[in-house]
């Protein structure tokens, strides 16, 4: 049965769910404004074949509302997740901001990460420059009805509009300094592609992005691209669900037969 909790860091309470299954364990990063029920269809795929952990990331979903919004406090918060639920090498399989996450926790802990999935995001590249940063914070500080009122009902992240644009432009400067990461990555990860439409990214700047995931697989023998999806980047979830799980199964044969294991 599905345990729910709380993990306190601190300056705000994360809330997650537990659910039992077999080793390894698989704990779910989340997209940069959203929260654990993105990950709903891929659960019902995997279909209790692994220990899943979801959570909402701080301020997002029932978790707290934080004073530090920045990438190294959610960083901390995935080696808290690990640590307090005791998951021995999990695979981290993180979409968008949450794939960018999973890589920056596997360089910094590498002996904490069991493998990764990465869901057409940590692509080792930058795509804004100072023009497209200042796009960003204007999209952000002037939100439209929609948006305004999923936040009010917990459909969104309640991340401030400034905070929430520094966490689009910190993300796309981390991904464009990425790529020594994924080559020096020692665990077995694959790359779910998507060739729809991505955030931020359009013609040209969406190609670089599928390339420079080609060539980290280049790069790293433990890195695979695993598959690819036509689908906009936000319905990979949804309509690619099956492919993402079949992902996290391969890494997951992939982690059990590591030599160092």
């Amino acid at each position: 049965m599905s345990e729910e909790f709380t993990v306190d860091a601190p300056d705000a309470r994360i809330h997650g769910v537990d659910t039992p299954g077999a080793e390894p364990p698989v704990l779910f990063l989340n997209g940069g404004f959203a929260t654990r029920r993105s990950w709903r269809h891929v659960l019902a795929r995997l279909g209790g074949t692994h220990r899943t952990v979801t959570f909402d990331a701080r301020g997002r979903g029932r978790s707290g509302t934080p004073a530090d919004w920045s990438l190294r406090a959610m960083i901390d918060d995935v080696d808290r997740m690990i640590e307090a639920r005791g998951l021995d090498l999990p695979i981290l399989v993180g979409w968008s901001h949450g794939a960018t996450i999973a890589v920056c926790c596997a360089a910094e802990y590498p002996d904490l990460v069991g493998g990764l999935v990465l869901v057409d995001g940590a692509y080792p590249v930058s795509v804004l420059d100072e023009q497209g940063g200042r796009r960003v914070r204007e999209r952000f500080l002037s939100p439209g009805p929609v948006t305004r009122v999923r936040a009010f009902l917990g459909g969104s992240a309640r991340v401030p509009p400034r905070e929430a644009a520094e966490v689009v432009i910190g993300t796309d400067e981390v991904n464009g300094g990425l790529e020594a990461d994924l080559a020096a990555l020692s665990c077995p990860t694959a790359f779910v592609v998507g060739r729809g439409e991505h955030s931020g990214a359009i013609g040209p700047q969406a190609h670089a992005l599928r390339a420079a995931a080609a060539g980290a697989a280049a790069r790293n023998d433990q890195l695979t691209l695993f598959g690819t999806t036509s689908s906009a980047h936000g319905r990979v979830l949804t309509r690619d669900a099956g492919l993402v799980a079949s992902a996290i199964a391969d890494v997951a044969r992939r982690s059990i037969r590591r030599p160092d294991r």
